[in-house]
């Protein structure tokens, strides 16, 4: 199974290993092709500076996700949520399943879904429902 290298550097006391199912729910990716990914929580600081530096966009964001440059590297690529974003917008979902769901979506970049044109964004709008399902579902 995929590795996930974990480090939190925000506020919030996160376990770790709330992430796996969220890997468990979208086996049909064949992600057993690779062998690690970093997910990193932060602040609202850290988040903004990096989506300026990287997307050129001066604003904290969820979720940015940073896909392997190395072709044929069994590493799939960084993923950095801003918790404090997530727990903002989490609505009626837990925090936790907040970040789960934020991860998804972070792993589905990371593996190449896009969301920029309207063909992009149903697929991947598609594909994040069915694994959420799917999540609920291992939680269950």
């Amino acid at each position: 199974m995929l590795t996930i290298i974990f480090e939190n550097n925000s506020r919030y006391k996160i376990d770790e290993d709330i992430f796996y199912p969220v890997i468990l729910s979208m086996q049909e990716e064949n992600l057993d092709k690779y062998e690690e990914v970093n997910l990193l929580f932060t602040d609202d600081k850290t988040i903004q500076n990096l989506n300026e530096r990287y997307r050129g966009k001066n604003q904290k964001t969820d979720v940015l996700s940073f896909p392997s440059q190395i072709p044929g590297l069994p590493f799939l690529g960084d993923i950095i949520i801003d918790t404090s974003v997530a727990d903002e917008q989490k609505g009626n979902h837990s925090l936790e399943e907040e970040l789960q769901f934020l991860f998804l979506h972070g792993m589905l970049h990371l593996l190449g879904y896009d969301h920029i044109s309207a063909q992009q964004k149903k697929i991947m709008d598609a594909k994040e429902k069915r694994y959420r399902e799917n999540l609920i579902n291992i939680r269950s």
